[in-house]
């Protein structure tokens, strides 16, 4: 190998040409800012000591205490000491994913106990006594339970909601009562699964009136549904004989919480779910919940049509980014002008539509229901002609950049074309980022389970409040308290045991009612608030770090493919070799990177919060100061995140620490500013267009192929899994061409370093592309069985 001429640049580098070369400072690397690893791996176990400790002191069933519908903490509060469970009079009602905003819509009291037995008043109001009927009642309060004393009282109770109708044997989950499924709930089947009104007729007495009589059958299909789902969740359209249901209730019941046979019933209750979801948008209630079984109606049918949709578009994708190794420019120019002639349909359309609505008089729907107003805007001649127009403006802006910009986007495509062949090389790197997930997933889940045990960590603290009532007016009862409670006001301090043995209503001596002490909040200690904040400093960081550790090996694995004199030499295992060579030299790097970036969103953080209380003064020049620190700080923080991930490129190619790669980094770039903003902003626009063009053609065809093949499948709305495959396609493609930016801008650093370290003679020959080496004018001066293969 006399070839290899032991010559050295100022980077301590060879320059003569040697095949075994694989780039600036491959070979002898050491550990880089070693300082901040240690910190970073000392605060990790600080972390780690809070999260124990808080493991050690809190318990989640502190903050899982469940509230009744009087704002009574069960267990807790002074008037519900002895009843620590909750009851539901309708759990269906829970069923809205809107229910941890708005509540559950039913009756809800603290118990002492959940319900050891099933009651159902309609079927048994006339076998029970009413002793026996009494005792099983569950009513809103203590006062509604004793003031029945007849059957005829209990009927009155039930029909104004003072009472619950029916309920099923529960057991306790979270201290919530949640149905069990028994042997005596199996038996009840025959009298709750009548198939018509005649059957219920037969249950209803006979004085029953109309309203009792629908308001009964209503419940009873209700409970048919459930029951049926319960104990057949098979989708199986045959009816199932009542004594089969039966023993299938028997087989199938289990010992736990309802919670786990309730999420066999996917398509009832995803309707409902759905149905509610569109109800706290839309006035019609009616719609709303026909629309909410529609819409899961379409995505339950469509469900293999999506995710083969969803699975052809990551194959596409894949594909895509081979064929841009041959096809780069065909490609590139023809998403380009793929979107071009999109807008220009798109202007056609609206300029179409805005002539026949302009011309056609109509009159607008009134009812206030979605679909109504959806097409009252497209029926508005206005809205097509804002479209149109802003369409054009897109058309005209996306011209001018392409026609200004096309020399530019020669070597953008040529870049592009480089990385398809660096990404198809070591495919591996596309389903990398599969990794950085499941450490997201973890570190997301570990900042939230400490920061909740932290939380929970404290004393309860009460104090002494009135109840307001169901038309917001505040009662007037008057609590008096004596003994140790003798100073106990409303709005003061108090204890639960302590008010409900010393407070009374003054005439009568009897425990107050509608004056309560209550629970107020959890008093965390100042070490405890210090430790969130730590917790919540750590996520920060963490997450900074596993970003910064992906993006590093990424650019390590390509940089190593770029500086291969002969790429089909590039070493099998390379992201593996990448993979190890981050966490073995540069994880203090990625600390320090992943630290500033922490402080400066910690910063963020604390402006907002500093926002949010100094809102009530509303003073103009403090929002102003703030908004303007605000805006800086983003700013700043976007810069950091820009020169971070080019500072982990350059550590990645000279194994420099972070000081060092930042400011090679920042000055490469700045020395080069006009192919910055040319080259690298033009490939990220290009890799839009081609994300967009993915998605767009993911949701034309699946829309197509909808509207075309009726008898495949019928759906009510082909828009409902279109927008669903238009959502996943995107998610997808931005997967695949986060990795591609991230080789696109390795190989632009790359490309940038190999221009100014090298001029083509045989001691520095360049490392590019003949593609490249032609756009730009350069070639190697080597002989000819010297010269790299392409």
């Amino acid at each position: 190998m006399t070839e290899n001429v032991e010559l050295m640049n100022k980077y301590g580098e060879p320059l003569r040409y040697d095949r075994n070369f694989q780039g600036p400072r491959q070979r002898d690397r050491g550990c880089t800012d070693v300082p901040c690893l240690i910190i970073f791996l000392l605060f990790l176990g600080g972390w780690a000591f809070i999260a124990q400790y808080a493991l050690r002191n809190g318990n989640l069933n502190t903050l899982m205490i469940p509230t009744d519908m009087f704002n009574q903490k069960c267990g807790k509060d002074s008037s519900v000491l002895k009843k620590n469970y909750l009851f539901f009079f309708n759990l269906d009602q829970c069923i809205d994913p809107l229910v941890p905003i708005t509540g559950c819509n039913t009756p809800q009291v603290c118990v002492e106990k959940c319900p050891s037995e099933t009651f159902v008043w309609d079927s048994m109001k006339n076998t029970k006594t009413f002793e026996d009927l009494k005792q099983r009642l569950i009513c809103k309060t203590d006062a509604d339970k004793a003031a029945i004393y007849s059957k005829t009282d209990i009927q009155r109770a039930i029909d104004d909601n003072r009472c619950a109708r029916y309920y099923i044997k529960s057991e306790p989950f979270l201290n919530r009562c949640m149905f069990e499924f028994s042997d005596q709930l199996c038996e009840l089947l025959p009298s709750v699964l009548f198939r018509n009104r005649r059957d219920l007729s037969l249950l209803l007495p006979g004085n029953a009136n109309q309203s009792q009589e629908l308001e009964m059958q209503a419940m009873a299909l209700t409970l048919q549904s459930d029951v049926q789902a319960l104990v057949a969740p098979q989708t199986n359209p045959r009816q199932v004989p009542v004594d089969e249901q039966v023993g299938q209730c028997r087989r199938q019941r289990l010992n736990g919480a309802v919670i786990r046979e309730k999420m066999m019933q996917t398509d009832t209750r995803l309707a409902k779910m759905v149905g509610n979801l569109v109800a706290h948008f839309d006035t019609g209630a009616h719609d709303a919940q026909r629309l909410g079984e529609e819409i899961v109606e379409d995505l339950v049918n469509s469900a293999t049509i999506v995710l083969t949709t969803l699975v052809l578009t990551m194959i596409a994708s894949l594909i895509f980014i081979s064929l841009m190794r041959w096809l780069a420019a065909p490609i590139l120019w023809f998403s380009i002008f793929g979107v071009l002639i999109g807008l220009l349909a798109g202007i056609y359309y609206s300029i179409k539509k805005y002539t026949f609505w302009k011309n056609t008089p109509t009159v607008p729907h009134h009812a206030l229901n979605l679909h109504s107003q959806i097409q009252n805007l497209l029926q508005n001649a206005n809205n097509w002609l804002y479209l149109s127009i802003f369409l054009c403006v897109c058309f005209v802006i996306i011209l001018l950049l392409v026609i200004v910009l096309r020399k530019r986007i020669r070597i953008a495509i040529a870049l592009t074309k480089e990385g398809s062949k660096a990404v198809s090389t070591v495919i591996s790197t596309v389903f990398f980022p599969i990794f950085s997930w499941a450490l997201y997933i973890v570190a997301i889940a570990f900042a939230i389970g400490v920061g909740l045990y932290l939380g929970s960590i404290g004393d309860l603290s009460f104090r002494m409040v009135r109840r307001i009532g169901e038309n917001g007016e505040v009662t007037k009862e008057q609590c008096v308290c004596n003994g140790p409670a003798i100073n106990y006001t409303v709005g003061a301090a108090c204890n639960p045991e302590t008010f409900q043995q010393y407070c009374y209503i003054n005439q009568r001596l009897e425990s107050c009612i509608e004056t309560t002490c209550s629970f107020n909040e959890i008093s965390n200690p100042p070490k405890v608030l210090w430790s969130m904040a730590y917790n919540i400093f750590g996520f920060l960081w963490l997450s900074f770090f596993i970003s910064g550790f992906s993006d590093m090996v990424l650019a390590a694995t390509f940089a190593r493919w770029y500086w291969t004199f002969k790429k089909r030499d590039v070493p099998y295992f390379t992201l593996t070799h990448a993979f190890c060579q981050t966490a073995i030299y540069h994880l203090g790097t990625l600390a320090f990177g992943s630290l500033i970036l922490a402080i400066c969103r910690a910063i963020r953080i604390i402006l907002e919060y500093i926002d949010q209380k100094i809102k009530k003064y509303d003073n103009a020049v403090t929002r102003a100061i703030l908004c303007c620190m605000r805006c800086f700080f983003w700013l700043l923080e976007n810069f950091l995140r820009f020169l971070n991930r080019n500072a982990y490129i350059m550590c990645a190619i000279h194994g420099k620490n972070f000081c060092s790669s930042a400011k090679d980094a920042f000055n490469l770039l700045m020395r080069n500013f006009l192919r910055v903003v040319a080259l690298d902003k033009v490939t990220d626009f290009l890799f839009f267009l081609s994300k967009v063009l993915l998605t767009g053609g993911a949701g034309v065809a699946t829309y197509y192929f909808l509207d075309n093949n009726p008898s495949v499948i019928q759906l009510n709305y082909n828009a409902v899994p279109t927008t669903v495959v238009v959502i996943g396609a995107f998610l997808i493609t931005s997967v695949f061409f986060g990795v591609y930016s991230m080789a696109v801008d390795t190989l632009f650093l790359c490309f940038l370093e190999d221009c100014e370290r090298n001029d083509g003679t045989p001691e520095k020959p360049y490392f590019m592309s003949k593609q490249l080496m032609k756009i730009l004018g350069k070639k190697n001066k080597l002989p000819q069985r010297q010269r790299r293969s392409k």
